[in-house]
C-alpha cells in the first residue's frame, strides 16, 4: 500500500517493506527438515551400534594385552577369568589376576591369588561377547607370554545377532592379541 508524501511541491511514493517468513514457507522448511531427519535417522542408528561394537572390541583386546604384558613384567601366569557367571560371555564382566600357583585356567583364589583388575562389562544390553569353548571361562598367560593353550581362542562380539556389525578378537598360542578384519561368520565362534 503505497503512501504518498508531499515535499515541497513533489509527491514521493514509497512502499513498506515487509520482513519476515510467510507460514507458508515456515511449513516448507519443516517438511524438509522432517524428510532429511527421517532419511538420516538409520544411518546415525548405524553408525552408533557400530561405535558401541568397537568400542566394547577395543576395550576387551586392551584389557587382553595388559593381561599378557602383565604375565611378561611379573614373569608369573596371569589369568583373565570371565565373571559372568555364564560360560563363554565376555561382555558381563572380567577378572585379571596373578596365580598364586602354576594351575592355569582356573577360578581366582583370594587366599593365594593377587587380582590386578577387575571389569564390570561392556553395560550394553545388545551386546554378546561369545568365545570358542577353549576360552569359555579362562584365558591364561604363561610368564613368557604365551597363551596356556595350545590352539587360538576367539571371541566374537555381535549387537543383536547383526553379522554386520560383528567384530572378532583372536589370541594366539603365542599370546599375540589380534583382531582381524575379516567378518565373522557367526555371532558364535
Amino acid at each position: 500500500m503505497p503512501n504518498a508524501l508531499s515535499c515541497s511541491g513533489r509527491t514521493i511514493t514509497s512502499r513498506l517493506s515487509v520482513q519476515g517468513f510467510s507460514l507458508i514457507e515456515l511449513l516448507i522448511v519443516l517438511i524438509l527438515i522432517g524428510i532429511f531427519a527421517a532419511i538420516a535417522m538409520p544411518n546415525l542408528q548405524q553408525l552408533m551400534a557400530t561405535n558401541r561394537v568397537q568400542s566394547a572390541t577395543n576395550e576387551l583386546t586392551s584389557q587382553l594385552q595388559y593381561a599378557r604384558s602383565e604375565a611378561v613384567v611379573r614373569n608369573r601366569l596371569v589369568i583373565v577369568e570371565n565373571t559372568s557367571g555364564q560360560s563363554g560371555r565376555w561382555d558381563q564382566g572380567i577378572r585379571i589376576f596373578v596365580a598364586g600357583n602354576t594351575t592355569a585356567n582356573r577360578a581366582y583364589n583370594s587366599s593365594t591369588d593377587t587380582e590386578l583388575r577387575s571389569h564390570a562389562g561392556s553395560g550394553q544390553p545388545k551386546l554378546a561377547a561369545k568365545s570358542t569353548s577353549g576360552a569359555a571361562s579362562w584365558l591364561s598367560f604363561r610368564p613368557n607370554g604365551t597363551l596356556a593353550t595350545t590352539t587360538a581362542q576367539q571371541i566374537v562380539l555381535c549387537e543383536d545377532g547383526d553379522l554386520s556389525l560383528a567384530r572378532v578378537i583372536e589370541v594366539q598360542p603365542s599370546g599375540r592379541v589380534t583382531t582381524p578384519t575379516a567378518a565373522p561368520t557367526t555371532c558364535s565362534p
